[in-house]
């Protein structure tokens, strides 16, 4: 890994590059649940347990996890945090893709292996909220965002893809 890359502790950064606060508890199976506490839940307690609470909750989602199985509970789910284990593990881009498919609103954080070269990968499938180990997680942010002016491909985020400009312009 680079040295701009975890050699510092880890900071949460918006998609929009600014630094925010992270009040969210990541709880082990055995810790008891607040009501209306920023808590997250482990994806198989979330199943098991988000019925029968009242508040609001975050979830962590594993890369074997199966994002679809939270859908029925998905209004009492403040946040979702995808776990990248290592930087080759490419499902948690599914993952955050799927979650704005069917319409998540909320942040989904990704956590873990997070490189700031895939930083704008990330933004374009959905994901708004990073746990970045960078020396300059502002300027990793910048810099990703300023990579490329066009995209090919549709994606969850508002850039058009070049072959809609192309026919909005009559070309």
């Amino acid at each position: 890994m680079s040295p701009l890359n975890s050699a510092h502790e880890p900071k949460l950064v918006a998609a929009d590059g600014t630094l925010i606060p992270d009040g969210w508890r990541l709880l082990a199976d055995e810790d008891t649940v607040g009501v209306d506490e920023p808590n997250v839940l482990g994806f198989d307690r979330a199943l098991n347990e988000l019925d029968g609470l009242n508040g609001k909750y975050g979830v962590r989602v594993n890369p074997a996890d199966d994002v679809r199985k939270l859908l029925p509970f998905i209004e009492k789910i403040a946040l979702i945090e995808v776990a990248f284990p290592g930087y080759r593990d490419g499902r948690g881009y599914s993952t955050a893709r799927i979650l704005r498919e069917e319409g998540f609103t909320g942040p989904i954080r990704a956590v873990g292996d997070v490189l700031r070269d895939q930083l704008l990968y990330m933004i374009r499938v959905g994901f708004d909220e990073f746990l970045v180990k960078d020396a300059d997680p502002q300027g990793a942010i910048a810099h990703a965002k300023s990579l490329f002016d066009y995209a090919y491909q549709s994606a969850a985020d508002d850039l058009k893809p070049v072959w809609q400009l192309r026919q909005e312009a009559g070309l």
